[in-house]
């Protein structure tokens, strides 16, 4: 009888024991998944902040702004030459681009009272001439954004004329990171190298932005235009009726031989 209380006291203390451990490892466990997820969504608001603030030119230390303007002036003279090379590229990856390009270099060819700035050629010296202003005034901040959201507004245009879309701006940018990024100039110093990033992550930003604001108001007007041509016609039928008799008459006329 001794015997079998003494063998049953050992059990329940054997089973309390496995009970503890199987507790604690999963408290351990639970606690381990709590840590992880707190990590994970830390890892995630750190990569938000870090986007952020990549692109913004707030968040140009001065001697980034300095090993900007420093790596620009060293980089100038073959400025022309390198955004070529980019051109060139964004021509292979978007065919849109190369046949906007096309058609401004047949158009410019017969025109040559004035310059075309829709050629790629033009569009180099622009986009000199473009960094050369930036990098003048870096420390304006609401002037620098308004200079490239303006740039991305001129070109709101083409999105209706040649399908112009915001997907080609992300292709510029990824092909402008590479480009400028791991020239050697810019390679020589860390901090040139990281300003660089972010300001060109900038940049295309407010091109983009700048192209997508105009674009939708440019919908919108192109649908009341139409709204009120639909308009225009119930109100006065007639008028678009002498209209259509008109064209046949003179559709008419164009088709009879001369006498």
């Amino acid at each position: 009888m001794e015997a079998t209380n003494i063998r049953r006291g050992k059990l329940d203390r054997s089973l309390t024991v496995q009970e503890d451990v199987s507790c604690s490892r999963k408290a351990g466990q639970n606690g381990s998944i709590r840590k992880t997820g707190r990590l994970a969504a830390r890892s995630r608001s750190q990569r938000r902040g870090e986007i952020s603030t990549l692109s913004s030119i707030a968040s140009l230390s001065f001697s980034q702004k300095q090993a900007l303007t420093t790596s620009w002036r060293l980089l100038r003279p073959q400025a022309a030459g390198l955004f070529r090379k980019i051109f060139l590229e964004l021509e292979i990856v978007s065919n849109k681009v190369k046949q906007i390009f096309y058609k401004a270099l047949c158009v410019d060819a017969f025109n040559k009272d004035e310059e075309n700035i829709a050629t790629m050629e033009v569009h180099i010296k622009l986009t000199v001439k473009f960094f050369d202003d930036l990098l003048a005034t870096l420390d304006d901040e609401a002037e620098c954004i308004d200079r490239m959201k303006r740039i991305g507004m001129s070109h709101a245009v083409l999105s209706r004329s040649c399908g112009f879309t915001s997907d080609i701006w992300e292709r510029l940018g990824e092909i402008s990171m590479e480009r400028i990024c791991a020239h050697e100039i810019v390679q020589k110093t860390r901090e040139a190298a990281r300003a660089w990033r972010i300001l060109l992550a900038c940049i295309i930003d407010e091109f983009r932005s700048g192209f997508d604001g105009e674009a939708r108001y440019h919908r919108k007007s192109l649908s009341t235009d139409q709204l009120d041509d639909v308009d225009g016609v119930e109100d006065d039928p007639d008028s678009n009726i002498q209209e259509k008799m008109r064209q046949l008459r003179m559709e008419y006329d164009s088709t009879v031989p001369y006498q």
